[in-house]
């Protein structure tokens, strides 16, 4: 036998004693991935605990606005949890506005309530909370549009275009402007595979596009003609992404948003 076929013999011996040694080095490496994720998820549930209890602490005032909360070992004793589920519960609590900590001295309670994002419905009608609202959808919008563009949902540019199709006819457009508006913009957020973006706008609800009404009300020659170009903005954003124009889908986006408040500045008047 020639010393090639020798060589390729104990080539393919060699890999079969290797195979069980791949196989259970695959399986460890497997295992560890599976006991890291478990770990972490019963390292999340535990944190989350301990700030609940630190939470029903501080709701029925054992633990009042201005108290520091003991100290980690006491939780450790507390809670059976290790200094590192502590510090994970505290880290959670002082994001959501209930703890502060102070250099030095502790964690102390700092509110009884959870910070939440407020916008009043009732203050909607003023110039400057419209303009701060337009001003937020800016800068979440623009990116919105172009991870559409990029990421080319078929069902959900589809989606897009469906919602565009409904506000081609101005007179449809003009007998529910503001959903259909919202429509657009939501699809938009849909199509962009982030799926915080849909639940952005979702919080932010009705307040999320500016009352249309309040156009009407005050200068009604310009409502059809604000729709009509609205339209158009909503068609030339729609177009870039179908085009997967990342560039374009933004500059698009971010010129609709900035001339809608300037629109908006014009428009309405001043107190």
């Amino acid at each position: 036998m020639s010393a090639a076929f020798h060589r390729y013999r104990d080539c393919l011996q060699n890999r079969v004693r290797l195979k069980p040694t791949t196989l259970k080095l695959t399986i460890k490496l497997n295992v560890n991935k599976a006991h890291s994720k478990v770990m972490r998820k019963r390292s999340s549930n535990l944190s989350s605990l301990v700030a609940l209890g630190i939470t029903e602490k501080i709701s029925s005032g054992e633990y009042s606005v201005g108290d520091q909360i003991p100290v980690e070992s006491k939780l450790m004793e507390s809670y059976n949890v290790s200094r590192s589920i502590v510090r994970e519960a505290i880290a959670l609590l002082r994001s959501e506005g209930l703890l502060l900590s102070r250099q030095g001295k502790g964690v102390f309670v700092a509110s009884k309530e959870r910070s939440v994002l407020k916008i009043s419905a009732d203050k909607l009608g003023e110039l400057s909370e419209i303009l701060d609202i337009l001003e937020l959808r800016l800068g979440v919008e623009v990116e919105a549009a172009g991870l559409a563009a990029a990421r080319q949902d078929s069902s959900a540019i589809a989606n897009l275009f469906n919602t565009l199709e409904e506000a081609e006819d101005i007179d449809n457009f003009m007998r529910n402007p503001r959903q259909l508006d919202f429509d657009f913009h939501m699809a938009i957020a849909i199509a962009s595979g982030n799926s915080y973006m849909p639940k952005f706008l979702d919080f932010i609800g009705a307040v999320i596009i500016p009352p249309s009404q309040l156009i009407h009300d005050w200068q009604p020659k310009l409502s059809r003609d604000y729709l009509k170009k609205m339209y158009n903005e909503h068609k030339e954003i729609a177009n870039a992404i179908k085009r997967k124009d990342i560039e374009a889908s933004k500059t698009a986006m971010r010129l609709h948003l900035t001339e809608s408040i300037e629109r908006y500045r014009a428009i309405i008047p001043r107190a």
